[in-house]
């Protein structure tokens, strides 16, 4: 379920890209609003996991009664389920978090130098999004991907085409997202 959610935020996301080009309306608005209900979306299923596992194991019986109060506390079920769902989007959300503060300070510090005023949003959304347990740590693959990406993009627009400006990821951020997913979904 998650899987697919983080597949459709991310390709809905870049078709709502896509279609700001006629600027009619505030993109950054947009994906701030949709990092936040996509992390509020996981904590919430987070939450269903842990309710319905302790339903699960209460109505099962013997021996699945045995983890659940009065045998075990509470947390061993919020355990169970934290270090098999909440682990992954912990340490992705610990990663968006980092990116997203780094890349505000730099671009903050360089008036703007580095990233458009969406891009640490959609880094941010990607990296969290690619936390899904099914994809084991997909961002770290996705970080690698875009600064491979942005290193081969950087020395050709240099050597090549002679241009000295910026290459700006603002298009490639969630496509490079959606790639790593079906690249990781196929291995």
């Amino acid at each position: 379920m998650v899987t697919v959610f983080s597949f459709s935020v991310l390709s809905i996301v870049f078709i709502v890209q896509l279609a700001s080009l006629k600027k009619r309306f505030s993109f950054k608005r947009g994906v701030r609003l949709l990092l936040f209900i996509t992390v509020g979306f996981i904590l919430a299923y987070f939450v269903y996991l842990i309710v319905f596992q302790y339903i699960l194991w209460r109505d099962a019986g013997p021996p699945s009664i045995y983890f659940i109060p009065p045998y075990q506390s509470m947390w061993y079920v919020v355990n169970y389920h934290f270090i098999r769902f909440g682990l992954y989007y912990l340490i992705s959300l610990a990663a968006a978090a980092a990116f997203f503060v780094t890349a505000q300070k730099l671009n903050n510090r360089f008036n703007e130098r580095f990233f458009e005023p969406e891009e640490p949003y959609l880094g941010a959304l990607s990296i969290f999004l690619l936390g899904n347990p099914a994809w084991g740590y997909a961002w770290i693959f996705y970080i690698v991907a875009m600064l491979s990406v942005a290193a081969i993009a950087t020395s050709y627009q240099l050597l090549v085409t002679k241009e000295n400006h910026r290459f700006s990821l603002y298009w490639l951020w969630l496509p490079v997202a959606i790639l790593t997913i079906i690249v990781m979904s196929l291995f």
